[in-house]
């Protein structure tokens, strides 16, 4: 079986569990606000262990049954092979990885949460090519004996396949394609061919648009310092509505990324961020922003 339908197995399974479980809240004075804000929590901490890059880190937030499909690499549980995966990918060359929540919705016992996310991660490939994507996460919770939340699922979706940015993503994981496969003796098939107009016009006024954006959005636009500003590339950005009957939409244009740092609100600059911009002609249709510094307004 794939990993894909045992993943939307394991979703069903947990979502099943959200709809069907009887309402506990009502009898035993079950604060789901309070779970809900003590999950973010335990996800926030989540994101800033995994800057450390420390195996162990990352790994306390896992439960020992937990199930996990980190980005592009195979389905796993159980404690040594969890943490094989994880060392896999925490010991990429130049990894940076952070995620932020959607959406998180409480049973209503109070003891399961379900957190969707959207993360981004980038990291250099075995030719020292920098590869980088974005995604989202489902993420289910499960409260432990000691009041403490950990995560028992844990599923990456990546908006489009690492490998069309660069090499193949299995060399980049410390894996390679099994002698004799598909893989192993052929490149992978050119993306088929879209008309232009699926993308509309190509933006000839790219860098004024974004400069203009940001002079309307940075708490401090003057404290702006440009490091780069691609040339415009046909892609897409996605979209996901639903809780449990989630449904993904596309909107296409040319995509352009701009590399910036600020100051935020405390007069301190936050680092050098990528912010990607679709683009539709000389329009901004579309913005994703990396996590917040308080730089913005």
């Amino acid at each position: 079986m794939k990993n894909g339908q045992l993943t939307f197995l394991a979703f069903l399974a947990a979502t099943s569990l959200f709809v069907c479980r009887p309402s506990l809240s009502a009898r035993s004075g079950v604060d789901l606000a309070a779970a809900e804000a003590a999950v973010r929590k335990s996800d926030a901490d989540w994101a800033a262990a995994a800057s450390t890059a420390s195996v162990d880190a990352w790994m306390a937030f896992y439960a020992a049954d937990a199930i996990v499909l980190l980005p592009d690499d195979q389905l796993a549980s159980g404690k040594e092979l969890l943490r094989h995966i994880v060392t896999r990918l925490l010991a990429l060359p130049h990894l940076s990885v952070a995620w932020r929540p959607i959406n998180v919705e409480v049973a209503r016992s109070g003891d399961l949460a379900l957190l969707i996310g959207a993360y981004e991660l980038s990291f250099g490939d075995s030719r020292g090519t920098p590869v980088s994507d974005r995604g989202r996460r489902l993420e289910i919770w499960r409260k432990q004996v000691d009041g403490t939340w950990k995560c028992i699922v844990d599923t990456w979706n990546l908006d489009k396949p690492i490998a069309a940015a660069a090499a193949p993503p299995a060399s980049a994981l410390g894996t390679s394609p099994t002698p004799g496969s598909a893989a192993a003796l052929a490149a992978p098939p050119p993306p088929a061919r879209v008309v232009a107009t699926k993308y509309g016009d190509m933006p000839t006024d790219y860098e004024d648009v974004i400069r203009k954006y940001f002079l309307e959005h940075l708490k401090y636009p003057e404290s702006v310092q440009y490091r780069d500003v691609t040339t415009p590339a046909q892609g897409y950005t996605t979209a996901v509505t639903g809780t449990f009957l989630m449904k993904e939409t596309r909107e296409y244009g040319w995509k352009v990324k701009a590399t910036i740092n600020a100051k935020n609100s405390h007069d301190s600059y936050v680092g050098f961020k990528t912010y990607t911009f679709l683009f539709r002609g000389e329009k901004i249709v579309d913005a994703r922003l990396p996590l917040p510094g308080d730089e913005m307004n």
